[in-house]
Protein backbone atom coordinates (compact mmCIF):
# COMPACT_ATOMS: atom_id res chain seq x y z
CA UNK A 1 0.00 0.00 0.00
CA UNK A 2 1.31 3.39 -0.95
CA UNK A 3 2.40 5.69 1.97
CA UNK A 4 0.46 8.91 2.06
CA UNK A 5 3.72 10.88 1.57
CA UNK A 6 4.32 8.89 -2.04
CA UNK A 7 0.57 9.53 -2.76
CA UNK A 8 1.40 13.54 -2.17
CA UNK A 9 4.71 13.02 -4.42
CA UNK A 10 2.12 11.43 -7.50
CA UNK A 11 -0.03 13.96 -7.31
CA UNK A 12 2.29 16.87 -7.18
CA UNK A 13 4.14 15.31 -10.59
CA UNK A 14 0.72 14.63 -11.72
CA UNK A 15 -0.08 18.64 -10.87
CA UNK A 16 2.72 19.56 -12.74
CA UNK A 17 2.26 17.46 -15.75
CA UNK A 18 -1.47 18.99 -15.81
CA UNK A 19 -0.12 22.73 -15.99
CA UNK A 20 2.34 21.88 -18.49
CA UNK A 21 -0.63 19.75 -20.12
CA UNK A 22 -2.88 23.21 -20.10
CA UNK A 23 0.04 25.74 -20.97
CA UNK A 24 0.90 23.47 -23.93
CA UNK A 25 -3.10 23.66 -24.96
CA UNK A 26 -3.43 27.35 -24.89
CA UNK A 27 -0.85 27.09 -27.06
CA UNK A 28 -2.38 24.56 -29.08
CA UNK A 29 0.54 22.50 -29.16
CA UNK A 30 -1.75 19.57 -29.34
CA UNK A 31 0.82 16.60 -29.23
CA UNK A 32 2.50 18.30 -26.17
CA UNK A 33 -0.44 18.36 -24.57
CA UNK A 34 -1.64 15.11 -25.05
CA UNK A 35 0.79 13.57 -24.43
CA UNK A 36 1.40 15.61 -21.08
CA UNK A 37 -2.24 14.78 -20.42
CA UNK A 38 -2.18 11.20 -20.12
CA UNK A 39 0.71 10.77 -18.54
CA UNK A 40 -1.18 13.00 -15.35
CA UNK A 41 -3.66 10.50 -16.10
CA UNK A 42 -2.18 7.51 -15.88
CA UNK A 43 -0.16 8.50 -12.50
CA UNK A 44 -3.72 9.34 -10.81
CA UNK A 45 -4.46 6.02 -11.93
CA UNK A 46 -1.47 4.60 -10.04
CA UNK A 47 -2.87 6.27 -6.79
CA UNK A 48 -4.95 4.05 -4.78
CA UNK A 49 -6.78 6.72 -2.87
CA UNK A 50 -6.93 10.52 -3.64
CA UNK A 51 -8.33 13.15 -1.73
CA UNK A 52 -10.55 16.20 -2.65
CA UNK A 53 -7.43 17.84 -4.45
CA UNK A 54 -6.87 15.08 -6.50
CA UNK A 55 -10.30 14.52 -7.33
CA UNK A 56 -10.22 18.28 -8.40
CA UNK A 57 -7.22 17.30 -10.46
CA UNK A 58 -8.82 14.32 -12.37
CA UNK A 59 -11.71 16.23 -13.32
CA UNK A 60 -9.58 18.77 -14.72
CA UNK A 61 -7.26 16.23 -17.00
CA UNK A 62 -10.48 14.22 -18.07
CA UNK A 63 -11.99 17.81 -19.14
CA UNK A 64 -8.58 19.05 -20.65
CA UNK A 65 -8.28 15.25 -22.43
CA UNK A 66 -12.13 16.06 -23.91
CA UNK A 67 -11.17 19.08 -25.32
CA UNK A 68 -8.28 17.46 -27.30
CA UNK A 69 -10.45 14.38 -28.76
CA UNK A 70 -12.54 17.11 -29.54
CA UNK A 71 -9.97 19.48 -31.57
CA UNK A 72 -9.21 16.43 -33.40
CA UNK A 73 -12.78 15.23 -34.08
CA UNK A 74 -13.31 12.07 -31.98
CA UNK A 75 -15.98 13.21 -30.58
CA UNK A 76 -17.61 10.09 -29.15
CA UNK A 77 -14.03 10.06 -27.27
CA UNK A 78 -14.51 12.85 -26.08
CA UNK A 79 -18.07 12.98 -25.00
CA UNK A 80 -16.91 9.76 -22.57
CA UNK A 81 -13.78 11.77 -21.42
CA UNK A 82 -16.12 14.88 -20.30
CA UNK A 83 -18.86 13.01 -19.37
CA UNK A 84 -16.11 11.37 -16.61
CA UNK A 85 -14.94 14.90 -15.61
CA UNK A 86 -18.71 15.92 -15.29
CA UNK A 87 -19.30 12.89 -13.20
CA UNK A 88 -16.64 13.78 -10.59
CA UNK A 89 -17.37 17.26 -10.68
CA UNK A 90 -20.83 16.17 -9.53
CA UNK A 91 -19.56 13.94 -6.97
CA UNK A 92 -17.68 16.79 -5.56
CA UNK A 93 -20.21 19.44 -5.63
CA UNK A 94 -22.83 16.74 -4.11
CA UNK A 95 -20.40 16.75 -0.96
CA UNK A 96 -20.21 20.56 -0.68
CA UNK A 97 -16.80 21.11 -2.41
CA UNK A 98 -16.86 24.82 -3.96
CA UNK A 99 -16.38 23.51 -7.19
CA UNK A 100 -18.63 25.57 -9.71
CA UNK A 101 -16.56 27.17 -12.41
CA UNK A 102 -14.90 24.02 -12.93
CA UNK A 103 -18.54 22.35 -13.06
CA UNK A 104 -19.71 24.76 -15.53
CA UNK A 105 -16.96 24.77 -17.84
CA UNK A 106 -17.04 20.98 -18.06
CA UNK A 107 -21.08 20.74 -18.51
CA UNK A 108 -20.39 23.33 -21.08
CA UNK A 109 -17.96 21.41 -22.83
CA UNK A 110 -20.00 18.13 -22.95
CA UNK A 111 -23.25 20.29 -24.32
CA UNK A 112 -21.43 21.14 -27.31
CA UNK A 113 -20.07 17.82 -27.86
CA UNK A 114 -23.47 16.82 -27.40
CA UNK A 115 -24.62 19.28 -29.90
CA UNK A 116 -22.03 17.80 -32.69
CA UNK A 117 -23.83 14.20 -32.06
CA UNK A 118 -27.44 15.69 -32.07
CA UNK A 119 -28.24 14.56 -28.91
CA UNK A 120 -29.94 17.76 -28.28
CA UNK A 121 -32.02 16.97 -25.54
CA UNK A 122 -29.40 15.72 -22.87
CA UNK A 123 -27.01 19.01 -24.81
CA UNK A 124 -29.93 21.01 -23.36
CA UNK A 125 -29.96 19.88 -19.88
CA UNK A 126 -26.30 19.78 -19.92
CA UNK A 127 -26.35 23.64 -21.25
CA UNK A 128 -29.11 24.61 -18.62
CA UNK A 129 -26.36 23.36 -15.84
CA UNK A 130 -23.83 25.08 -17.11
CA UNK A 131 -25.99 28.69 -17.45
CA UNK A 132 -27.05 27.78 -13.59
CA UNK A 133 -23.75 27.88 -12.09
CA UNK A 134 -22.18 30.73 -14.10
CA UNK A 135 -25.37 32.83 -13.09
CA UNK A 136 -25.23 32.02 -9.36
CA UNK A 137 -21.27 33.01 -10.01
CA UNK A 138 -21.75 36.38 -11.35
CA UNK A 139 -24.94 37.24 -8.99
CA UNK A 140 -21.75 36.83 -6.28
CA UNK A 141 -19.57 38.91 -8.09
CA UNK A 142 -17.04 36.34 -9.66
CA UNK A 143 -15.90 38.83 -12.84
CA UNK A 144 -13.85 36.08 -14.05
CA UNK A 145 -17.54 33.68 -14.51
CA UNK A 146 -18.67 36.73 -17.57
CA UNK A 147 -16.76 34.82 -20.14
CA UNK A 148 -17.96 31.30 -19.26
CA UNK A 149 -21.37 32.88 -19.44
CA UNK A 150 -21.00 34.21 -22.75
CA UNK A 151 -19.75 30.83 -23.77
CA UNK A 152 -22.89 29.41 -21.87
CA UNK A 153 -25.53 31.55 -23.69
CA UNK A 154 -24.14 31.07 -27.17
CA UNK A 155 -23.90 26.90 -26.42
CA UNK A 156 -27.45 27.58 -25.35
CA UNK A 157 -28.77 29.46 -28.33
CA UNK A 158 -27.44 26.92 -30.73
CA UNK A 159 -28.75 23.77 -28.86
CA UNK A 160 -32.19 26.14 -28.47
CA UNK A 161 -31.81 26.62 -32.48
CA UNK A 162 -31.20 23.14 -33.17
CA UNK A 163 -34.66 22.03 -31.33
CA UNK A 164 -36.36 24.26 -33.29
CA UNK A 165 -37.27 26.57 -30.33
CA UNK A 166 -35.86 29.79 -32.28
CA UNK A 167 -37.08 32.69 -30.18
CA UNK A 168 -35.48 31.08 -26.97
CA UNK A 169 -32.18 31.03 -29.58
CA UNK A 170 -32.64 34.64 -30.40
CA UNK A 171 -32.76 35.13 -26.54
CA UNK A 172 -29.94 33.36 -25.84
CA UNK A 173 -27.17 34.78 -28.44
CA UNK A 174 -28.17 38.68 -27.81
CA UNK A 175 -27.44 37.67 -23.87
CA UNK A 176 -24.19 36.43 -25.47
CA UNK A 177 -23.71 39.49 -27.32
CA UNK A 178 -24.30 41.76 -24.31
CA UNK A 179 -21.98 39.87 -22.64
CA UNK A 180 -19.39 40.46 -25.56
CA UNK A 181 -19.46 43.54 -25.88
CA UNK A 182 -19.08 44.33 -22.30
CA UNK A 183 -15.85 41.98 -21.95
CA UNK A 184 -14.38 43.94 -25.21
CA UNK A 185 -14.77 47.07 -23.81
CA UNK A 186 -12.64 45.48 -20.98
CA UNK A 187 -10.20 44.36 -22.96
CA UNK A 188 -10.87 40.68 -22.82
CA UNK A 189 -9.20 39.32 -25.84
CA UNK A 190 -11.10 37.09 -28.27
CA UNK A 191 -14.20 37.49 -26.96
CA UNK A 192 -15.47 39.53 -30.47
CA UNK A 193 -14.20 36.36 -32.42
CA UNK A 194 -16.11 34.08 -30.04
CA UNK A 195 -19.01 35.59 -30.19
CA UNK A 196 -19.16 36.25 -33.98
CA UNK A 197 -18.71 32.40 -34.45
CA UNK A 198 -21.69 31.81 -32.20
CA UNK A 199 -23.89 35.02 -34.31
CA UNK A 200 -22.41 32.69 -38.08
CA UNK A 201 -24.01 29.12 -36.37
CA UNK A 202 -27.13 30.94 -35.23
CA UNK A 203 -27.67 32.89 -38.77
CA UNK A 204 -26.96 29.67 -40.59
CA UNK A 205 -29.81 27.28 -37.79
CA UNK A 206 -32.19 30.70 -39.19
CA UNK A 207 -31.12 29.84 -43.09
CA UNK A 208 -31.37 26.46 -42.96
CA UNK A 209 -35.00 27.07 -41.53
CA UNK A 210 -35.92 29.13 -44.29
CA UNK A 211 -35.92 32.42 -41.90
CA UNK A 212 -34.15 34.34 -44.34
CA UNK A 213 -34.40 38.17 -42.84
CA UNK A 214 -33.05 36.39 -38.94
CA UNK A 215 -30.73 34.67 -40.90
CA UNK A 216 -29.97 37.92 -42.62
CA UNK A 217 -29.82 39.67 -39.36
CA UNK A 218 -27.43 37.35 -37.63
CA UNK A 219 -25.14 37.47 -40.30
CA UNK A 220 -24.79 41.15 -39.80
CA UNK A 221 -23.91 40.87 -36.08
CA UNK A 222 -21.59 38.17 -36.87
CA UNK A 223 -19.91 40.35 -39.82
CA UNK A 224 -19.66 43.35 -37.46
CA UNK A 225 -18.01 41.25 -34.83
CA UNK A 226 -15.54 39.87 -36.81
CA UNK A 227 -14.90 43.41 -38.39
CA UNK A 228 -13.64 44.65 -35.01
CA UNK A 229 -11.57 41.50 -33.82
CA UNK A 230 -9.91 41.50 -37.06
CA UNK A 231 -9.33 45.28 -36.37
CA UNK A 232 -7.70 44.27 -33.17
CA UNK A 233 -5.93 40.84 -34.00
CA UNK A 234 -4.86 40.96 -37.85
CA UNK A 235 -4.74 38.20 -40.06
CA UNK A 236 -5.20 35.22 -37.55
CA UNK A 237 -8.81 35.86 -37.59
CA UNK A 238 -9.32 36.80 -40.81
CA UNK A 239 -10.40 33.58 -41.77
CA UNK A 240 -13.77 34.32 -39.36
CA UNK A 241 -14.76 37.57 -41.28
CA UNK A 242 -14.07 35.70 -44.62
CA UNK A 243 -17.27 33.14 -43.98
CA UNK A 244 -19.02 36.41 -42.14
CA UNK A 245 -19.14 37.87 -45.35
CA UNK A 246 -19.72 34.93 -47.10
CA UNK A 247 -23.02 34.16 -45.38
CA UNK A 248 -23.80 37.33 -45.87
CA UNK A 249 -23.70 37.42 -49.62
CA UNK A 250 -25.43 33.52 -49.44
CA UNK A 251 -28.19 35.31 -47.48
CA UNK A 252 -28.89 38.48 -49.82
CA UNK A 253 -28.29 36.19 -52.94
CA UNK A 254 -31.15 34.00 -51.67
CA UNK A 255 -33.31 36.86 -50.73
CA UNK A 256 -32.48 38.41 -54.59
CA UNK A 257 -30.95 41.46 -53.02
CA UNK A 258 -28.12 41.22 -55.65
CA UNK A 259 -26.80 44.96 -55.17
CA UNK A 260 -25.99 44.17 -51.42
CA UNK A 261 -24.73 40.80 -51.91
CA UNK A 262 -21.85 42.45 -54.37
CA UNK A 263 -21.19 44.91 -51.71
CA UNK A 264 -20.77 42.14 -49.08
CA UNK A 265 -18.37 40.70 -51.83
CA UNK A 266 -16.15 43.67 -52.65
CA UNK A 267 -15.88 44.74 -48.82
CA UNK A 268 -14.40 40.98 -48.53
CA UNK A 269 -12.04 41.76 -51.03
CA UNK A 270 -11.05 45.19 -49.85
CA UNK A 271 -10.01 43.66 -46.78
CA UNK A 272 -8.72 40.16 -47.69
CA UNK A 273 -7.28 41.18 -51.21
CA UNK A 274 -7.02 38.41 -53.67
CA UNK A 275 -7.63 35.55 -51.05
CA UNK A 276 -8.68 32.49 -52.99
CA UNK A 277 -11.33 32.08 -50.59
CA UNK A 278 -13.68 34.94 -51.39
CA UNK A 279 -12.25 34.86 -55.32
CA UNK A 280 -13.98 31.84 -55.63
CA UNK A 281 -17.12 32.79 -53.60
CA UNK A 282 -17.25 35.96 -56.31
CA UNK A 283 -16.29 33.54 -59.38
CA UNK A 284 -19.75 31.40 -58.37
CA UNK A 285 -21.97 34.80 -57.29
CA UNK A 286 -21.43 36.17 -60.92
CA UNK A 287 -21.67 33.25 -62.73
CA UNK A 288 -24.56 32.22 -61.18
CA UNK A 289 -26.07 36.07 -61.51
CA UNK A 290 -25.45 35.81 -65.35
CA UNK A 291 -27.96 33.01 -65.53
CA UNK A 292 -30.62 35.13 -64.30
CA UNK A 293 -32.88 36.90 -66.68
CA UNK A 294 -32.95 40.65 -66.87
CA UNK A 295 -35.91 41.32 -64.87
CA UNK A 296 -34.58 39.63 -61.91
CA UNK A 297 -31.34 41.34 -62.06
CA UNK A 298 -32.83 44.90 -61.90
CA UNK A 299 -35.47 43.94 -59.20
CA UNK A 300 -31.98 43.55 -57.28
CA UNK A 301 -30.70 46.33 -58.44
CA UNK A 302 -27.46 45.04 -60.19
CA UNK A 303 -27.99 44.93 -63.75
CA UNK A 304 -26.67 43.02 -66.57
CA UNK A 305 -23.55 45.23 -67.32
CA UNK A 306 -22.58 45.46 -64.05
CA UNK A 307 -22.57 41.63 -63.33
CA UNK A 308 -20.90 41.18 -66.56
CA UNK A 309 -17.93 43.67 -65.23
CA UNK A 310 -17.69 42.50 -61.73
CA UNK A 311 -17.41 38.85 -63.59
CA UNK A 312 -14.89 40.19 -65.27
CA UNK A 313 -12.80 41.48 -62.90
CA UNK A 314 -13.11 38.32 -60.56
CA UNK A 315 -11.73 36.51 -63.10
CA UNK A 316 -8.84 39.03 -63.84
CA UNK A 317 -8.01 38.66 -59.87
CA UNK A 318 -8.16 34.92 -60.28
CA UNK A 319 -5.62 34.87 -63.07
CA UNK A 320 -3.08 37.42 -61.85
CA UNK A 321 -2.84 34.68 -58.92
CA UNK A 322 -2.17 31.77 -61.14
CA UNK A 323 -5.62 30.17 -61.06
CA UNK A 324 -7.38 29.11 -57.77
CA UNK A 325 -5.53 26.46 -56.02
CA UNK A 326 -7.70 23.21 -55.57
CA UNK A 327 -11.37 23.39 -53.37
CA UNK A 328 -11.17 22.82 -50.17
CA UNK A 329 -13.78 22.92 -47.11
CA UNK A 330 -13.75 26.75 -46.63
CA UNK A 331 -16.70 27.41 -44.79
CA UNK A 332 -19.54 29.81 -44.97
CA UNK A 333 -23.08 28.66 -46.19
CA UNK A 334 -22.08 28.11 -49.68
CA UNK A 335 -19.13 27.31 -50.86
CA UNK A 336 -18.10 27.13 -54.46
Amino acid sequence: MLTKKHVDHQLQAARQLVEAGSQALRQNNILGAHEALLEANAILDMAEEVDEDGLKLRARVLNELGVIYQRQNQLEVARDYHQRAADICNQLMESGVEFRGNTAATHLNLSSILVALEDFETALEMGQKAIALTDSLREEGEMGAEPLALGASQNMSLVMARLGKLDEADAEMHRAVDLANRLNEQGVPNVSVQAAQGCQQLSVAMFEADLLDRALAWGQVAVDLSEKAYEVHGQPVLGVYLVSQINLISYNEKLGEFADAEDCLWKAIEVAGNEPQILRRGLVFYETLRKQTDARLEAGNLPRDEVDEGYEEIKERIESIGGLPPLENAGGVEQG
